[in-house]
């Protein structure tokens, strides 16, 4: 059951190269962008490690069942619509970006409200299924996009026109003293363990978090990646110029096999894919939290009744008593 936060690690450490957490760090290249880079991994081990040792100690609990155990009610209740707040605005703003993203670089015809629009009813009917349905989800969305996402990562630090001369002249900066926002930025790739407030309910009894120091790594690596090669692809002052750097940066790149030339729509069909699956897992939380603060509410990992929306041409199959035959 490790995997489970596994999952969730990598799945904010991929989205973060479609938010806007690289143009946030690109606008302060020249502030403290590239220390940042290294305080914001450091918190982000360290906020990582406290917050997994906490919930190993009440496996099979949420956070709100673990902050009903020790606060009193009003304090619990108070934490916990900051969580739902925290989740739906999250990820409210990423299919928001992503909406806008669709409409910039895939057809600008049709308005962004209809692309949104199409985009919420997904994610919303998504987001009411069971946590363990939920995860199953993120699990199968990872395992098909993120060979894709490595790829393309890949490719981009690959590439024979990537700039060395300017890499090492922004990470001269590295002296310079960092910005609030440049930190905070750089510390939300490692923010993954955060989903884990409600889905340590599907840790059993005799699970732990295993070979965490693998997380901060890897955290690392990547946010090197997201925040040097575009800077290697495009130079030190236009790389500023751009929102959605990663979108320009992956149009810069061909492939010369295949059916897909541009490397950008293959990036976007990805990216779909793991902003709906990051919405989802974000409003599941965000309602859960809310029927938590319910008095007669239980927590539940799955679902013991057919939602009413899956029932309709269902087949129920029962075991046959004796006496009757059986299908064969």
């Amino acid at each position: 059951m490790n995997r489970y936060f596994f999952y969730n690690f990598i799945l904010v450490s991929f989205i973060n190269l479609m938010l806007y957490v690289p143009h946030i760090l690109m606008a302060d290249r020249y502030r403290g962008a590239v220390q940042s880079l290294i305080i914001g991994a450091v918190i982000g081990t360290i906020l990582l490690y406290l917050y997994t040792s906490a919930l190993a100690r009440y496996p099979g609990k949420g956070l709100p069942e673990i902050l009903k155990m020790h606060l009193p009610k009003w304090i619990s209740h108070i934490l916990i619509s900051f969580f739902r707040f925290m989740w739906l605005y999250a990820t409210s703003l990423a299919i928001i970006a992503f909406a806008i993203m669709i409409n910039r670089f895939f057809n600008p015809d049709v308005h962004v409200s209809l692309i949104l629009a199409m985009l919420v009813l997904a994610s919303g009917y998504a987001a009411t299924r069971s946590s363990l349905t939920v995860m199953f989800v993120i699990e199968i969305g990872l395992i098909v996009n993120a060979p894709i996402i490595l790829f393309v990562l890949f490719k981009a630090g690959s590439n024979p026109h990537l700039n060395w001369d300017a890499i090492r002249v922004i990470a001269n900066y590295v002296t310079k003293a960092p910005t609030l926002a440049s930190t905070a930025a750089a510390s939300f790739i490692f923010t993954g363990y955060i989903n884990m407030s409600l889905f340590n309910r599907l840790m059993p009894s005799n699970s732990r978090f295993r070979h965490r120091w693998i997380y901060p790594l890897m955290g690392f690596v990547i946010l090197l990646i997201t925040f040097f090669v575009p800077i290697g692809i495009h130079g030190t002052e236009i790389v500023g110029n751009y929102i959605y750097i990663w979108s320009i940066t992956a149009d810069s790149l061909l492939m010369q096999y295949g059916f897909i030339e541009r490397v950008l729509f293959l990036f976007l069909i990805v990216y779909l894919n793991l902003t709906l699956v990051f919405t989802m897992s974000g409003w599941h939380q965000a309602m859960e939290f809310v029927k938590s603060m319910m008095s007669n509410h239980k927590p539940e990992i799955d679902s013991e009744k057919t939602p009413l929306s899956n029932r309709r041409g269902s087949v129920r199959f029962r075991a046959p008593v004796s006496g009757e035959p059986s299908l064969q």
